[in-house]
């Protein structure tokens, strides 16, 4: 039941709240989220579209948020709007979660005994259970519930979720994107008098603060693989971030930044004399519009990333993927997400220490977010790993 968030709609005394109730217990943890409470919450307290729009929206909005802490929503409701539901389950795609609506159908006659056999403060007029009948449109998966008790229409409505979760593992199973989590390394500690060996240059303490911050964040969205840069900073990254947790690391030097090598140790003054106006954005650690000597160029260091996540797609196709690295590869890897070209603009802020999420295939790439620290991804749920 993963990330998925049950929502049971019907017309009124179709067994919404008994069943509702139900299933919270069944799904522990869980969470049941009354349309009809959250509506009373507000004033007015009316049937009008607006107030009702607004609780449905309201109720949808807290599902995400107990998605996100781990809880599986059960929702109960009218929600008679299904182009409103249609509009909702897009929503929950995007974020990665899923809403799967179950339609409690009655027949008329059904739900008018159910009516009758309610107190009679609660009975709803025969009138208004006739014209709502008539109007009310399915949607999502439908359960007929003539003559069950609510005990049998949670059941039934447990073997739809089984359903529907093994349909959602063959298709993530037939899925050829890798989903990849790009974790940037933690801040280095730089020589303040010359450009840095990247083979040598490691993480200050508060990089390896950031590193071990983000091992919650990396446990939580349980790896197949990592994959590092084989420079020091990025290396020491992941054996903190990763290493405790017993995962996979391997070392690729196709994920490097691209540096200048031939001036590692070199004194800052005579570097600036070297590399003119393109000095400073270098220093700083954008040299995307500087060429040096014999060093490898700007178009063969992007070539190089992009051509290791194309291999990494097809060799991960399906998997979950770590990957802890540098601003340049990150850069081009949300280059070739937008379809931009982005050569010497880095305005797109990417924190040491902090994530972003991709859905990388052989020859594309889409993007998630940017820029996520450790605790937000932390507070996501925890994906279930395959057995090998």
């Amino acid at each position: 039941m993963n990330r998925i968030a049950l929502l049971l709609r019907g017309l009124p005394n179709s067994g919404k709240t008994t069943t509702a109730a139900l299933l919270r217990n069944q799904l522990t943890p869980a969470v049941r989220i009354s349309n009809d409470s959250v509506r009373y919450m507000a004033q007015p307290r009316d049937f009008s579209a607006f107030t009702i729009e607004a609780s449905e929206l309201g109720c949808l909005d807290l599902a995400i948020s107990y998605l996100d802490s781990g809880f599986t929503p059960v929702i109960d409701g009218v929600f008679e709007d299904t182009d409103f539901l249609d509009a909702q389950h897009l929503r929950f795609r995007r974020k990665g979660l899923r809403l799967v609506t179950v339609t409690l159908m009655g027949g008329l006659d059904d739900l008018m005994d159910r009516n009758s056999s309610r107190d009679p403060l609660a009975r709803m007029d025969e009138d208004r259970m006739r014209e709502l009948h008539a109007q009310f449109r399915p949607g999502g998966l439908l359960l007929d519930i003539d003559g069950k008790q609510p005990e049998e229409v949670a059941d039934d409505v447990l073997d739809l979720l089984e359903l529907t979760s093994q349909g959602e593992e063959e298709e993530a199973a037939a899925a050829i994107d890798a989903d990849v989590l790009f974790l940037r390394h933690g801040a280095p500690d730089y020589p303040q008098d010359v450009y840095p060996d990247p083979y040598g240059m490691g993480l200050s303490e508060r990089g390896r603060d950031e590193a071990r911050a983000a091992r919650h964040a990396v446990e939580r969205f349980v790896p197949h693989v990592v994959y590092t840069s084989d420079f020091l900073r990025a290396e020491e990254t992941a054996t903190l971030a990763a290493g405790p947790l017993g995962l996979d690391i391997r070392r690729d030097a196709a994920l490097r930044e691209r540096v200048f090598h031939t001036l590692a140790g070199t004194g800052l003054a005579e570097v600036r004399t070297l590399l003119g106006e393109e000095a400073e954005r270098v220093l700083n650690g954008n040299s995307d519009l500087c060429e040096h000597g014999d060093e490898e160029t700007y178009e063969q260091a992007r070539e190089r990333v992009l051509t290791f996540f194309g291999k990494l797609a097809a060799l991960h196709a399906g998997q979950r993927v770590l990957v802890v690295g540098h601003g340049g590869p990150h850069a081009w890897l949300v280059e070739k997400a937008l379809g931009a070209q982005m050569r010497g603009i880095r305005r797109m802020r990417w924190d040491t220490g902090h994530f972003s999420r991709f859905r990388v295939g052989p020859d594309t790439v889409s993007v998630d977010f940017i820029n996520r620290s450790p605790e937000d991804i932390a507070r996501s749920p925890r994906p279930v790993k395959e057995e090998p």
